[in-house]
């Protein structure tokens, strides 16, 4: 088989029982790390070419690989693990960050709501995703907002209440998004000493639920509400503790627990689960679903009578594909639907320190009609960047009066401004830089490599520009709209480079997507860096 490069770090023939918690699971073709937002989005580009199989694995605390080799990429997110607080209740963390440091992250800042994450095997992008709980806490409660990317590369912000769906469910569990990062939002306070006890307590608890004796990924199954009583007592009342398939044996102290007590497969432990399963069906009228996800390619029959969402093998009818974001049977996606946001999402601290800005604003870039469409009628707007912000302070530091709003000016970037950069899709340096305020004062300058100013465009002028573009104003919002016609010699393959960016004027700088280690000083001008997107 052809050895084929990655964008992003990666390793190749990676053992998967040594990645996940169960000790199960054949060898990954590769394992991917990307370290950055936008080293994932390349990491996503690349496989639509590539298209071989993709999936992805937290912490593996509640995966179940399959026996069988991984002949695609299983996507890590263990180097994406930023933690900043954005307020003094609000604390972004990226998916890759470990449920533990977070609560101990709040235990530092003596903030509450949190004690219950510690020691909750797992990072918090996969917590998210199937709305974990225990404790009596669920992370649902005390998140803010999520930001995803999906296969085509876009970046969305989700708020709770469009992604969390009830007891251990989400829509990320049905379409196929990336958890990114995360919002939480810790209103209140407590005394260190309180907090601590909590976590200590949760930890004392899993120790003598026997959690770690053996190689698991604790619960098994959901609970079902509707039955009265836990899962783990309903397989007790059942006979289940200690049964045995294999090397898989279900926990002599907590019967929803299904241990590898050493040599235990995949197939061990789905059929030691399918039994459980049927016998609650069967005797005491009650249906219950799987818990743990599994990865990989497995008898169809058995994901079935595990109650496991599979997609056939075409090269085998017997097998089934579980867990993948992405197959190379997959048909293709349907036509997308304008306007169509490419990113939205929080500008954040350039450096990541906590509380590095004053307040947060959110940006939004749309490609409002299709690559053919705006071709066909390239004067016509093409392309709308907004920023909304509602904290006045953010954008404080004025210009001097330079006239009514929408006046040209130079030396904004001395001022509170919203920028963006609109970088080429392939692999050249040019690039164009807008920046603006929100009375509407704006600038724009093209640059041919970083901090290069163009042939033609040393000298600032608003003439080359007002064909190409028309402002946008609506309450808090502000932003610029951009002509297929001026954009058109940035799009290499259908794709753009984009960068946000915010200033204060105050030394106080933010970027969106975010960058993985930045320069310092704050320096904007990497292209290298930009956010890659396809339009469509």
């Amino acid at each position: 088989m052809r050895e084929l490069i990655l964008p992003s770090f990666f390793e190749s023939n990676v053992p998967l029982r040594e990645r996940g918690y169960y000790a199960i699971g054949g060898t990954a073709r590769y394992l991917a790390r990307p370290e950055s937002i936008a080293d994932l989005a390349a990491l996503l580009f690349w496989n639509r070419e590539h298209r071989l199989p993709l999936a992805i694995m937290g912490k593996g605390s509640n995966i179940i690989f399959s026996d069988e080799d991984f002949p695609g990429i299983v996507l890590s997110l263990e180097g994406m693990q930023r933690i900043s607080w954005l307020s003094e209740e609000e604390l972004l963390c990226e998916a890759g960050a470990d449920n533990t440091l977070i609560a101990e992250e709040l235990l530092k800042s003596a903030r509450s709501g949190g004690e219950w994450l510690y020691r909750l095997p797992g990072q918090i992008g996969s917590t998210v995703r199937m709305n974990a709980r225990c404790f009596g806490g669920e992370v649902s409660v005390i998140t803010a907002g999520i930001l995803t990317l999906s296969l085509d590369g876009r970046l969305s912000w989700k708020p709770p209440e469009e992604v969390f769906h009830g007891y251990k469910h989400t829509s990320l569990m049905e379409n196929p998004e990336i958890v990114i990062a995360v919002l939480l939002r810790f209103p209140a306070q407590n005394r260190q000493e309180e907090i601590r006890r909590q976590m200590q307590a949760h930890e004392l608890e899993r120790a003598q639920k026997h959690h770690f004796d053996y190689p698991s990924c604790g619960s098994t199954f959901k609970n079902n509400y509707e039955a009265g009583r836990s899962s783990g007592r309903i397989f007790e009342e059942l006979g289940f503790k200690g049964a045995v398939e294999g090397g898989a044996m279900v926990s002599r102290h907590h019967a929803n627990f299904i241990y590898n007590t050493g040599g235990a497969t995949a197939v061990d432990v789905l059929r030691l689960a399918s039994r459980m399963k049927s016998v609650a069906l069967e005797q005491a009228g009650i249906t219950l679903d799987l818990e743990v996800q599994c990865i990989g390619r497995f008898e169809q029959t058995l994901l079935d009578s595990c109650g496991v969402d599979c997609k056939p093998d075409r090269s085998d009818p017997a097998k089934g594909w579980a867990g993948l974001l992405s197959c190379p049977d997959d048909d293709d996606p349907l036509p997308p639907h304008f306007p169509r946001t490419l990113l939205n999402g929080p500008i954040v601290g350039y450096s990541a320190l906590d509380r590095e800005l004053p307040a947060t604003a959110f940006v939004k870039v749309t490609q409002l009609r299709s690559l053919a469409d705006g071709a066909s009628d390239p004067e016509a707007p093409f392309l709308r960047w907004t920023t909304m912000h509602t904290d006045p302070e953010l954008f404080a530091c004025k210009p001097p009066k330079t006239g009514h709003g929408g006046t040209f000016v130079d030396g904004l970037w001395q001022y509170g401004v919203s920028e963006l950069f609109i970088g080429e899709g392939g692999a050249g340096e040019g690039y164009l830089e807008f920046e603006m305020t929100p009375e509407g004062h704006w600038v724009a300058l093209r640059f041919e490599g970083p901090r290069k100013r163009a042939v033609g465009y040393t000298e600032l002028s608003a003439d080359p520009w007002n064909r190409g573009l028309q402002q946008v104003h609506d309450e808090a919002v502000f932003g610029l709209e951009f002509t297929y016609a001026l954009l058109q010699p940035f799009l290499a393959g259908g794709r753009l480079s984009l960068q946000c960016a915010l200033s204060t004027g105050r030394g106080e700088y933010g970027l969106f997507p975010w960058w993985n280690n930045p320069k310092k000083p704050a320096d904007f001008h990497q292209p290298d860096r930009f956010f890659r997107v396809m339009l469509s």
